[in-house]
């Protein structure tokens, strides 16, 4: 195309190297002469005669006037391009930067009067190129010159469209770059952004708006094929590399180093190898860009697109790669090779970077982009139909306006609708008979979604129920997720769109999602093997989802929360950020509950059920979910089966334990709120007392508690209505009306401060109550049970070993929570046998043979206690203490067995106590 530029000479000369510059290498142009002696008639006109298009700057001079001519060679160039009617761009320069104005510098031949006039004539014209530009700086000129450049080969340099081919309408995903002839309605934006990236010479644009406002076809079928196909729009070649942060996982750089070794296969890259570098040295883009276009560097621009670039704020996304992709971003703007162009939503606008770089990035780049309003809208609909050749009856294009809305989803909803309908055109019209058919715009998603749903389950074979399980809610927890929309904590959450890969989604999903996939209600793809809803509008026009996500919303969000939190303590590893089980507990039922995972049975050693939905859900977690999620209580009592443990961590962990209700089995309640006893089974054996006449017994079988009585099961029955307060248990033996001092008396640890009577009136209770035979061991039967026939001094093989009991010599002073030391539990599993509490025995001390319940001799006491000393813990030490007596060092644990032998007659009272009849009165 040939240009000509007209202007006096001595006082615009940067102006024109301006509009050279850019006019670039693809216009020819012809420069006004200088005065001489040549015919202006014969040369400078007849050359504004041959050209294209005129562009007249016009300053503060009038310009030389030729003998015999009444006007000075510029404004004669004017007038001869308005006698050709050339398309004319005047350029007039402000006022306020003349520095002489209205007269010829230097000379000062013509009054400013003829200057003023002829920018009147000027300033007043019809050009086509409409009314002239003012400008003050010779780039600000170069912008008018390039805007007008742009409209000019808008109107006179396409080519005639041709009637296109194929679907005009693109349904709910975006518009390709090979399908900008049927992109319409947005000419007003796609100006702006060639305006802001070529006239203003801008190298960033961040285009922001909401789900639905069209950014991702507005940059790739409007903004792409602008400047690849239009070589007037910068004199460049434009080369664009496009990409999502997260089509092929989680690293932000893999799918930029994949879509520039595609565009560049000449280089042979290796992705890995580019993404590696990219990630560790993000500087380095400016060399890739640089390596890539080779020698076209000079006149070649690489636009780089970053489409849902909210993906880069996914908590998915590590924090350091997140970091380090902006400072690529940052090196490809200062790069003079590119160019960078994302796309956003809106309501992640908060979650951009505060550092100082990026938010001169967004600040510079913003360019807004609002959901189509309903002249956009329509343009939308009535474009693509006549390039295709169909006819829309202005009543249906109505229609179709009313049922989308101006809200988000109008513009996703409006192109699935007229998708649908052309696939049930009967010719070229569009009819209302089939936009009814279709359900129109509400019931689009809906209509089509279920006809998938169907289909799917005709398949499988499969009821309602066994379809939702096994496809409908996998499928959906693929390619729904929950991002926060603010930094909020507790900020609200939105409903994405996340990309399941297809190896990933069980059988019956995986179906489900190629039924959807013909419908394109998802759009599945084969590098990466992925799919992904085809529009957000799913989400929110799918009412089967939408049931689903109000049923799971919830969850969703704790698994989003759980997920997150699970990647920030895996990448600092601080303890801190582990969370405990008050919110590990709600986060494991919530992904229960999305699995579908009926209730699991109790766990056979704890009583909480988040425990047993953890032994489910453990190998379905991924990590580091599945650490991160690993029960506090679990991790606690793991920290217990170590000598390395120090004593006061230990008795830290019981204290912990009892806040969360202690979820060992043995420890507190059953369902019925009676004691929760765990039994070991322990055979029969021979055992030889150290006593001074050596006596040898011959114990049965028996059970015996795991642990010694809690003050959680102790306290059911203090607070009984025929518990402690009833007298019947106590058969005419001493009884106090109080019990006993409530020391240290948190629910696991192990009650103290009970006489040997407490003891036997609680065995009766517990007897009638669990319909068992239930006592006090004597002490035969605690000696066996804690040494077996290995008759070692302490439960565990060897010496003497201080990090295994609670004695003395541990330092704590008092009782701690019961089975704080497993590697103490002896070879049957009987736990605490050592230290912390001395033990009621049935028996008396002296004769030990002596089992009677009605005498008030001494008892003997077992185990040792929290003071004592090493050599009283032994299995074999016999201590007694007084039955009416209390201590903060004495407890008991229980025995269930049929009524005891012994070389002694058992009197009545012993087999009142071990029998199931309940109290002759009161019970």
């Amino acid at each position: 195309m040939r240009v000509y530029l007209s202007s006096t000479l001595n006082d615009l000369g940067p102006e024109r190297e301006a509009v050279r510059k850019a006019l670039g290498g693809h216009c020819t142009v012809v420069e006004s002469y200088t005065a001489d002696e040549r015919s202006v008639r014969e040369s400078c006109l007849a050359d504004v005669a041959g050209c294209d298009l005129y562009i007249g700057i016009i300053g503060g001079r009038y310009g030389f006037i030729p003998p015999g001519e009444s006007f000075s060679i510029t404004e004669l160039e004017y007038q001869e391009a308005r006698k050709h009617k050339l398309p004319t761009l005047i350029c007039i320069k402000d006022d306020d930067v003349i520095l002489k104005r209205f007269h010829d510098a230097g000379t000062q031949e013509n009054p400013p009067e003829r200057i003023e006039s002829f920018r009147q004539r000027v300033n007043n014209g019809t050009e086509e190129a409409g009314r002239p530009a003012i400008f003050k700086t010779p780039e600000d000129l170069k912008e008018h010159v390039l805007k007008a450049l742009w409209r000019y080969s808008e109107r006179h340099g396409a080519i005639p469209p041709k009637r296109i081919e194929g679907r005009p309408y693109p349904g709910l995903r975006a518009f390709l770059t090979t399908e900008s002839d049927r992109f319409f309605g947005r000419d007003a934006e796609i100006e702006a952004l060639v305006e802001r990236l070529i006239a203003r010479n801008e190298n960033f644009l961040a285009v922001i708006g909401p789900s639905g406002s069209g950014k991702s076809s507005l940059v790739y079928a409007g903004l792409i094929p602008i400047l690849t196909e239009n070589a007037i729009v910068g004199g460049v070649r434009w080369i664009p590399v496009s990409f999502s942060p997260r089509e092929l996982g989680d690293d932000p750089f893999q799918p930029l180093a994949a879509a520039l070794s595609k565009s560049f296969p000449d280089q042979n890259w290796r992705v890995p190898d580019l993404t590696q570098r990219l990630r560790t040295h993000p500087a380095d883009i400016a060399a890739v860009a640089s390596a890539a276009l080779g020698q076209e560097g000079a006149s070649a621009q690489l636009l780089l697109f970053v489409d849902q670039f909210e993906e880069v704020f996914s908590s998915n996304v590590d924090a350091g790669r997140r970091s380090n992709f902006f400072k690529l971003l940052t090196a490809a703007v200062e790069c003079p090779l590119m160019r960078v162009v994302v796309a956003m939503r809106s309501d992640f606008y908060d979650q951009w970077p505060q550092e100082e770089t990026c938010i001169a990035l967004l600040r510079s780049g913003h360019f807004p982009v609002a959901v189509p309003g309903e002249a956009a809208l329509e343009k939308m609909i009535t474009g693509p139909a006549q390039a295709a050749g169909l006819t829309i009856s202005p009543r249906l294009v109505q229609r179709i306006l009313d049922d989308a809305g101006s809200g988000p989803g109008a513009l996703a909803l409006a192109e699935l609708a007229l998708s649908l309908l052309y696939d049930k055109r009967d010719g070229d019209p569009l009819t209302e008979t089939a936009y009814t058919a279709i359900g129109g715009v509400a019931g689009a998603i809906d209509s089509l979604a279920e006809q998938a749903v169907a289909q799917a389950k005709e398949m499988l074979k499969q009821d309602a129920k066994v379809l939702d399980e096994e496809a409908i809610s996998p499928l959906f927890l693929a390619i729904a997720s929950v991002e926060q929309r603010d930094n909020a904590a507790g900020g609200a959450l939105a409903v994405v769109r996340r990309r399941a890969a297809k190896g990933d989604l069980p059988e019956a999903a995986l179906i489900l999602a190629q039924q959807l996939d013909g419908k394109r209600i998802l759009v599945g793809s084969e590098q990466p093997a992925v799919y992904e809803v085809g529009h957000e509008a799913v989400f929110s026009h799918w009412e089967r989802f939408k049931d689903w996500y109000a049923n799971y919303a919830a969850d969703l969000a704790l698994r989003h929360q759980a997920e997150q939190a699970a990647r920030d303590w895996d990448k600092d590893q601080r303890p801190v950020l582990k969370w405990d089980w008050e919110r590990q507990k709600p986060a494991l039922e919530a992904l229960r509950k999305l699995n579908h995972l009926p209730p699991p049975p109790l766990d056979l050693d704890f009583t909480d059920s988040g425990i047993a939905t953890w032994r489910v859900l453990e190998p379905q977690l991924p990590e580091p979910l599945r650490h991160f999620l690993t029960p506090e209580p679990l991790t606690l009592i793991d920290e217990l089966n170590t000598d390395h443990t120090p004593h006061h961590c230990r008795e830290e962990i019981g204290l912990r334990l009892n806040q969360l209700g202690d979820p060992r089995r043995g420890v507190g309640l059953n369902a019925n709120g009676l004691p929760d006893i765990v039994w070991i089974n322990i055979p029969g054996g021979e055992v030889t007392l150290k006593t001074e006449s050596r006596e040898h017994f011959t114990v049965p079988p028996f059970r015996l508690a795991r642990y010694p009585v809690t003050w959680r099961q102790y306290c059911a029955f203090l607070q009984a209505e025929y518990g402690y307060c009833n007298p019947a248990w106590w058969e005419d033996r001493p009884r106090k009306e109080e019990p006993g001092q409530q020391l240290w008396s948190f629910a696991n640890y192990p009650v103290i401060n009970v006489s040997w009577y407490d003891a036997l009136a609680y065995c009766r209770w517990l007897s009638v109550k669990l319909q068992l035979p239930i006592r006090l061991p004597a002490e035969w039967e605690w000696q066996w049970a804690a040494a077996g026939g290995t008759q070692q001094d302490y439960p565990w093989q060897g010496e003497w070993n201080g990090q295994r009991a609670n004695s003395a010599e541990a330092g704590i002073g008092r009782t701690v929570a019961v089975g704080l030391y497993p590697l103490a539990r002896n070879p049957f599993g009987v736990e605490d046998m050592a230290g912390n509490i001395w033990e009621w025995c049935l028996n008396s001390c002296d004769p030990p043979s002596d089992a009677s319940l009605d005498t008030s001799e001494a008892r003997v006491l077992r185990g040792g206690s929290w003071y004592s000393s090493p050599d009283s813990v032994r299995a074999s030490v016999r201590y007694s203490y007084r039955p009416v007596s209390r201590s903060n060092s004495i407890g008991f644990r229980v025995l269930c067995s049929s009524p005891i032998e012994s070389r002694t007659p058992l009197n009545a009272e012993t087999l009142v106590c071990c029998s199931l009849i309940a109290p002759r009165s009161g019970a």
